[in-house]
């Protein structure tokens, strides 16, 4: 009799401790590990993310436009323009340099920085010159890209009666031609009581520092006139 209750004893606790270990198996299986993801219905949730990303925008073409014009252009990119504190910071300045330079991709909310100056002509503004009787001449001061970037154009109202040359400048005294005495029929078309001349060039590439260029006007007829130029660089 104490033999077979001793056997039964060992039989208990045998099943016993097998039962432990079954409940034992099944918490570690359930128990989700620490070096996997934790799983839904769904699907796997990722890990949680460590890192920011700070967007980036790409600095727009502000070159020749007034200091007031440029700063909304930069403001519609999510960016801040200002002239440089050592150049004219009115409205009517005119962007002769930015930096960073048009392309760049900066930080959103950065400060291009502009170079500005008052004395020459916006890019792409009409300039109207009244010329006395006889023979007379006009210039002023027009901002080219610097490197050369944009096709050049230039527009040029005038009489019919009038005799007028138009060229440009360089910074290194090199002239570009726009209208001769003779006008050329293929850019020079009669407009409303007027002539009107349109001519293109491709990029030109004249040097210089800063790329300030003067527009030289010179009329060799009699009766005074009223001109009408336009000088243009448009990025491609």
């Amino acid at each position: 009799m104490r033999v077979a209750s001793s056997r039964v004893a060992t039989v208990a606790m045998v099943l016993v401790g097998l039962a432990a270990l079954a409940v034992a198996g099944r918490l570690v299986r359930t128990t989700p590990s620490a070096e996997r993801p934790a799983t839904t219905a769904a699907g796997t949730i990722p890990p949680a993310a460590t890192t920011t990303t700070v967007d980036s925008v790409e600095v727009p073409d502000a070159f020749g436009q007034t200091v007031a014009e440029a700063k909304t252009v930069m403001h519609t990119a999510g960016l801040r323009g200002a002239a440089d504190e050592r150049d004219p910071q009115v409205p009517g300045a005119v962007v002769v340099v930015q930096e960073p330079a048009t392309g760049n991709l900066v930080p959103h909310g950065s400060v291009v920085w502009f170079r500005t100056r008052t004395d020459v002509q916006a890019n792409g503004v009409v300039r109207r010159l009244r010329l006395g009787a006889g023979q007379t001449t006009a210039t002023y001061l027009v901002v080219a890209p610097d490197p050369p970037t944009h096709p050049l154009t230039v527009v040029v109202s005038m009489p019919h009666a009038a005799e007028v040359k138009v060229w440009l400048e360089t910074e290194f005294k090199s002239r570009v031609p726009v209208v001769g005495r003779r006008q050329d029929p293929t850019s020079c078309k009669p407009a409303g009581g007027q002539v009107r001349c349109v001519v293109r060039f491709g990029v030109v590439d004249a040097g210089g520092e800063l790329g300030i260029w003067t527009a030289r006007v010179a009329k060799h007829s009699s009766p005074p006139a009223v001109l009408e130029v336009t000088v243009r660089f448009a990025r491609q």
